[in-house]
């Protein structure tokens, strides 16, 4: 016994390993539905089968039966790379990366690419979208080594788990060159890898900055900034490849909104136009393809992510709101339905491949001959609509995409929807992408945020969001937080995002049922997540705890909105809503920590910036709370819903007084406002009577013109004893 003691000690990795018939027992297990993805097939079998067969990652199953021997980053992994003193191989990508596939049939197919691989390197196969910090921790390696990166991403590491060198997709050929490359300098120069690996791994290492001041008006400098980039033609930002930019294209909202011109309105209205009419809008089934690889958004990048599902409808939902532009609303009706339909079992599935039947875009696109077979007699009304022109071809075929859009009117859809339901009946007898079954948390709470956000136009997204909620906590919140669930197991240790988007997207769903339990849940989430990933030392949260990468703190938007930024947030309205002032002073601490950072890339952060500035002008939110949750404000159907704590008043519109504040709604757009009757009484603090409100009242108003209005509420909250400093609140009211 004492001998095996000891040998596990020395040799953790011998009782860590998986024998092939541990592999071969797995693959067994999979079931007689289970098709392996891979050329190497013998008497309907797979002639190989690696450690991926163990994983659930619908990505590491795609090459668990390559003939590289792939491990998952595991210790398994890295306990073998140190104890055979090899390199290690690692490959990053995700389900749907088209080129990933690309990578795949060319080399990790390959038999001589996996010959080099399996003698020279231990190879790690690393799924991006269940382990964003590990893939965060090498693209920052891959930015260091080569000024890019992207996926599939390609990192070599010394056996003791530092990365040295980087690249994203190489040809066969150049492949096997770089690993020869490799491995001839491991075998004869490893101090040089060595001293490589180590000033990559002190160039990493967080530095300590002093705090900068921001200005007062930061969002608009940023906003300015923004707009320095934009494309006049053809919407968006910067050149193609394009992608949605979401945190940008939100601050822009938010800032007409409070600072209306028309130059941000065009370049809000010219991109959302531009996308929404372009390829990269699914037409025919709803929905965003990830971004387009051209400059006019017509030619996309076919995959269907989440959380551009979920990103985008609040993008367009907020832009209905400032706009009250019909096509904005039917845009996220239509993005938040495809989700809905066909990426919903119980949580949502994470994304769709861009590929079918081995072709990147066949399940989306036409040649005339099909929309001419499917649609018949109604092809020249099609014509009219849709824009077929040779700007349109892919692989001769069409993009389809609707043209003229500002000069369509709301009848024209009824037409428009009959056409595409024939298209849309047609394509769903064609074989379609791959879809990835992942449930991720974070994508998960980023939908939900933004199914309460459309709730405030059509009543049925609240069920779905409350409906989600339930699944998401009673799913991934028991004793600890997970972050995936794939044919109903749940697994993996969330991380510091779950925690940020899941809170975030709860306490919006409190706001709009004012239902208690659902803010406990968020207050403790965010408790979790202070204990979990807080720097105490330099402020600010970690991106995970994983002990082989260097969890840094990120403020910068990407795909996703930033955690950071959203967490900033979520502390602020904890503020409000509990009274607890410890949130504040850790937001303040949070943004402190950053506020160099952020100075100095103002179009990076967007999202922190915009957060930042509904903290010192106030969140333009249907729901708002204002003297350290004291008085709670909503603004929905026309009418202002005040609730005031016990022990508290406010004055009423008609005082009794000169000299006090009284409660008043201001806007140039207000046709006529009717306030409650006010409640007479005497407190201590005056002998004469004081008119007021108390408890729960309520505002009528109408409008002179249906458009965006954000009106100005004035109020003076007081106690028996005390009154606070009058307030203005800016309060949206359509």
């Amino acid at each position: 016994m004492k001998l095996l003691k000891t040998l596990i000690f020395l040799f953790p990795a011998l009782i860590m390993a998986h024998s092939n018939q541990d592999l071969q027992t797995a693959y067994q297990q999979k079931g007689t539905n289970y098709q392996p993805r891979t050329r190497h097939i013998e008497g309907g079998k797979a002639k190989f089968t690696n450690h991926l067969i163990l994983a659930n990652s619908p990505y590491l199953l795609q090459h668990a039966h390559n003939p590289v021997n792939w491990y998952g980053f595991n210790d398994e992994a890295f306990q073998l790379a140190k104890q055979q003193n090899k390199l290690i191989f690692l490959s990053i990508g995700y389900a749907t990366c088209h080129w990933c596939h690309v990578m795949e049939e060319e080399s990790f197919e390959d038999l001589i690419v996996a010959k080099s691989l399996n003698e020279n390197f231990i190879a790690i196969k690393v799924d991006r979208e269940v382990l964003p910090d590990v893939d965060s921790h090498f693209i920052d390696i891959s930015q260091l080594l080569t000024g890019s990166g992207g996926w599939p991403l390609n990192v070599v590491l010394t056996p003791a788990g530092e990365g040295f060198f980087a690249g994203t997709y190489f040809p066969k050929n150049t492949l096997l060159a770089k690993l020869k490359q490799l491995q001839n300098v491991w075998q004869h120069d490893q101090s040089l890898v060595l001293k490589t690996a180590k000033n990559i791994k002190d160039a990493l290492r967080e530095k300590t900055i002093s705090a900068t001041k921001p200005p007062q008006n930061l969002q608009s400098l940023a906003v300015q900034n923004l707009l320095k980039n934009f494309d006049e033609f053809d919407g968006g930002f910067g050149d193609a490849p394009k992608f949605p930019h979401e945190a940008q294209l939100l601050m822009l909202i938010d800032e007409q909104m409070r600072r209306p011109s028309n130059d941000k309105l065009n370049a809000i209205t010219t991109t959302l136009n531009a996308m929404a009419g372009g390829g990269i809008y699914d037409v025919v089934g709803g929905g965003f393809h990830r971004y387009a690889t051209d400059n006019a958004w017509l030619f996309p990048h076919f995959e269907k992510m989440l959380y551009n599902q979920a990103q985008l409808a609040m993008v367009y939902t907020k832009a209905y709101q400032l706009t009250l532009n019909p096509f904005y609303k039917r845009i996220a009706t239509q993005t938040l339905d495809y989700a809905i339909r066909e990426m919903r079992n119980g949580g949502f599935y994470s994304a769709t491949d861009a590929d079918s039947n081995g072709e990147e875009g066949l399940f989306f696109i036409w040649n005339t001959d099909q929309l001419k077979t499917t649609l018949g007699a109604d092809f020249a009304q099609f014509q009219h609509y849709f824009d077929l022109s040779d700007t349109t071809e892919f692989e001769q075929h069409q993009v389809i995409h609707l043209k003229k859009i500002d000069k369509i009117q709301a009848s024209d859809f009824i037409k428009i929807d009959a056409l595409l339901a024939k298209l849309y009946q047609a394509r769903q007898a064609r074989n379609k992408p791959l879809l990835d079954n992942k449930i991720l948390l974070s994508w998960n709470a980023l939908l939900l945020k933004s199914f309460v956000s459309a709730s405030n136009f059509d009543d049925k997204y609240l069920s779905v969001a409350q409906n989600l909620a339930d699944f998401l906590l009673d799913n991934f919140y028991k004793n600890t937080l997970k972050r995936v669930q794939i044919d109903g197991k749940t697994s993996q240790t969330a991380i510091f995002e779950d925690y940020a988007y899941f809170a975030d997207a709860l306490i919006d769903l409190y706001d709009a049922v004012d239902n208690e339990k659902i803010l406990i849940k968020a207050q403790k989430l965010t408790d979790q997540a202070i204990h979990n990933f807080w720097d105490k030392q330099k402020f600010g949260f970690k991106i995970s705890n994983n002990k082989r990468i260097n969890n840094r703190k990120e403020i910068a938007d990407g795909a996703l909105i930033n955690a950071n930024a959203v967490a900033y947030s979520v502390l602020n309205k904890l503020s409000a809503r509990t009274q607890d002032i410890k949130y504040q002073q850790l937001a303040q601490q949070l943004f402190s920590s950053f506020s160099t950072q952020i100075s100095h890339a103002l179009n990076a952060h967007a999202s922190i910036i915009t957060h930042y500035n509904a903290k010192q002008q106030g969140a333009l939110s249907s729901t708002l709370y204002t003297y350290n949750g004291k008085i709670k404000i909503q603004s929905h159907h026309r009418k202002i819903t005040i609730n005031i704590a016990k022990g508290w008043h406010i004055n009423a519109n008609k005082v009794l007084q000169k000299g006090l504040i009284a409660t008043q709604l201001n806007s140039s757009n207000l046709q006529e406002v009717h306030y409650p009757k006010a409640k007479n009484i005497n407190l201590s603090l005056s002998k004469d009577k004081l008119a007021v409100y108390d408890g729960k009242i309520i505002l009528n108003f109408s409008l002179k013109s249906a458009k965006f209005t954000l009106a100005t509420l004035n109020l003076q909250a007081c106690s028996d004893k005390i009154c606070l400093p009058p307030q203005q609140i800016k309060v949206p009211l359509n």
